[in-house]
């Protein structure tokens, strides 16, 4: 598949490859009766009569003709190449393959290109041994093609796929989903929720139909009836190829020639408040551009976009780009580089919620025919090369998108039914990932945030720390309305939470997750409380070295949020507090507390907070919060606590 329509987010098929074959094609058409390898008197008459109904541009009349022709002479050659570049003509590839190989059974002395064209029909239909076969017989004539791209990509393609199929992965059993949501003619791109409770995807009711985003609901044990995702989102126009964050909350979409449109195909986003999604709005320069953007992918906090353009400076046709949103501006795309695009498409990313793993599709790798689906991971600011999914989740058939769940364990893909390389059909299924192509699962924490004393929903800033670099991996908001709010926590990590909002003291959190373990996503209802005179805080990610009041940097992100809280709240005093459990001599602890306190009021200081706002004191074991009786309450009572001391008027 070569060509994409612009006014679609699916891919279509190329008939044809290459400028020489189609100089070829018309060649042939254009050949007269003169001189031609058959004594057949009748079939040279009826080859003759095909001639004059192909220049009336009678096609399917000539070929009636070319087909008595045969008849009467099983190995008129001319005549079944005639009829291959006639039903190339016509659209009718599985056609054109079955005349052009009576040609080359027949014919004393092929042309070169017609069999090139066979290896690469053959490849395309799954049949890799007469590929291989074809080629040999191409490159033993034109040998100095081997070195050509599209000739060594095909060699090694045909190596793959048949190693593939002597050596498949574990067994794959593909679950149909079930008719509430495989409910229309064609659905496909599928874009779930963290917590698989949602799944958007592209709808058509015909072939040829308007495209629109739908929506089921995976309530009480079943899918509902998919339904318009909404009225505001969906046009006359074509709507699809969307993105959803982990929350569902924040969708990106892509909009066909619409009445904003940049070029043929941009990028939109529209954000859900409660049950109501926003009128969607162009996300403009530097993301859109005259050219094609499609097929968008969200991290898991709706901060990073990825997705497929062919838009001027990247490797080949269509590249995957990446753009990060760093308050409410997108950045100028960054194309990915070569690592992963190559001089050919590649398509329909898909960035895992663990923020490391990109599933994609391309035609410019060693693969089993057409599109295949491809896995990179993300180390800083490298990718891996990317890895075939292999056979048999990849096939001859063009594999165009897939997502996987947060816990990498499952996926989600349409499979289609083509004729002469047209979509007939396209249902979503799902299957169970085998081991080999796995990602390192995501987890994440569920629940509400409300004021404590109200109980009312607050919307407050959700963040997720890697503690070993201090990065943010993770940042979005709770609804508006509910208060509900998602924690994406990739496996593997050491991590601090935090949520915030102004005019309450934030929350804190710490997690450690496991790879190769699954966990089971947690729900916490966090009840913010409003900053005021004898309120506490502890600080859950400060950290200090073995007996000692030297800070650890596992700390950072716990002091600048302490920062920010300051900041934000500046009429506020506060004593900082150290607390030790009751290990060691009293007169020990109490002057391991008070330094630690005052290395977490200097670290302050240092920032720029004034010293008339902060105080420092150690309690050394004299408060603890839990029974000092197991190491895990020892653990809770060795701390840094945070006190409103008074609000400055």
């Amino acid at each position: 598949m070569e060509n994409i329509p612009t006014d679609s987010q699916i891919h279509g098929h190329s008939l044809i490859r290459g400028s020489l074959f189609i100089a070829l094609l018309l060649f042939i058409l254009s050949l007269s009766a003169q001189s031609l390898s058959t004594e057949n008197r009748k079939a040279q008459k009826l080859y003759e009569k095909a001639d004059k109904k192909y220049k009336d541009r009678d096609f399917y009349a000539a070929l009636e003709l070319l087909e008595e022709s045969v008849l009467e002479d099983a190995r008129f050659f001319e005549a079944y190449i005639r009829m291959g570049s006639l039903y190339n003509a016509i659209g009718e590839e599985d056609s054109v393959y079955s005349k052009f190989q009576r040609y080359f059974e027949t014919a004393p002395d092929p042309i070169a290109s017609v069999v090139e064209k066979l290896a690469f029909m053959a490849f395309d239909r799954g049949e890799y041994q007469k590929a291989e076969n074809f080629l040999d017989h191409f490159l033993a004539r034109v040998p100095e093609r081997a070195s050509s791209y599209e000739i060594d990509l095909l060699s090694k393609s045909i190596d793959f796929a048949k190693d593939q199929i002597l050596n498949p992965m574990d067994s794959i059993i593909v679950e149909l989903l079930p008719s509430n949501v495989n409910r229309f003619k064609l659905q496909y791109l599928p874009s779930v929720t963290i917590d698989n409770s949602s799944i958007f995807y592209t709808k058509r009711d015909n072939v040829n139909g308007d495209e629109d985003i739908v929506v089921s609901y995976f309530r009480d044990g079943q899918w509902s009836p998919a339904q318009s995702v909404s009225d505001r989102i969906n046009s006359p126009l074509n709507e699809g190829a969307c993105t959803v964050s982990a929350d569902g909350r924040t969708m990106i979409f892509t909009s066909c020639d619409g009445k904003n449109s940049f070029g043929s195909c941009d990028l939109y986003i529209s954000k859900k408040v409660g049950d109501v999604w926003s009128y969607p709005k162009n996300l403009g320069n530097p993301v859109n551009t005259i050219y094609w953007e499609s097929q968008p992918s969200l991290s898991a906090d709706g901060k990073t976009l990825y997705f497929s353009s062919n838009r001027r400076g990247g490797f080949g046709g269509r590249d995957i780009w990446v753009s990060k949103n760093s308050n409410g501006d997108w950045s100028s795309p960054i194309n990915l580089g070569s690592q992963v695009n190559t001089i050919k498409d590649e398509t329909t990313p898909f960035m895992h919620p663990n923020g490391t793993s990109l599933y994609f599709s391309a035609n410019g790798y060693p693969g089993m025919g057409g599109y295949d689906l491809y896995k990179s991971e993300k180390t800083d600011s490298t990718w891996s090369t990317p890895q075939n999914l292999g056979f048999p989740i990849n096939t001859y058939k063009d594999e165009v998108s897939i997502v996987i769940s947060a816990d990498g364990l499952s996926a989600y893909y349409a499979k289609e039914e083509q004729k002469n390389y047209e979509i007939l059909d396209s249902k979503l299924v799902s299957i169970d990932l085998p081991n080999q192509i796995r990602s390192n699962a995501a987890s994440y924490v569920v629940g509400h945030i409300v004021d404590v004393k109200t109980g009312n929903p607050l919307k407050a800033d959700v963040q997720v720390v890697d503690l070993a670099t201090n990065e943010i991996l993770y940042e979005s908001q709770s609804d508006s309305l509910t208060g509900v709010y998602y924690m994406v926590l990739p496996v593997g990590l050491d991590l601090a939470g935090y949520v915030k909002k102004k005019g309450y003291l934030y929350s804190d959190f710490h997690f450690v997750t496991e790879v190769n373990s699954v966990s089971e996503p947690d729900s916490i209802e966090i009840e913010l409380v409003p900053v005021d005179v004898g309120e506490k805080l502890i600080l859950k990610n400060i950290y200090f070295e073995v007996d000692s009041y030297q800070l650890n940097n596992k700390s950072l992100s716990e002091i600048e949020n302490a920062y920010q809280l300051l900041k934000e709240n500046p009429k506020i005093e506060v004593e900082i507090a150290g607390h030790t459990d009751d290990v060691g001599a009293r007169a020990y602890n109490q002057r391991l507390s008070e330094l630690r306190a005052k290395e977490v009021y200097s670290r302050l200081i240092g920032r720029g907070i004034e010293s008339n706002r902060l105080s420092f004191k150690g309690y050394a074991d004299t408060q603890p919060i839990k029974p000092n009786t197991t190491e895990s309450n020892r653990q809770s009572n060795r701390r840094i606590e945070f006190r409103v001391l008074r609000t400055k008027l």
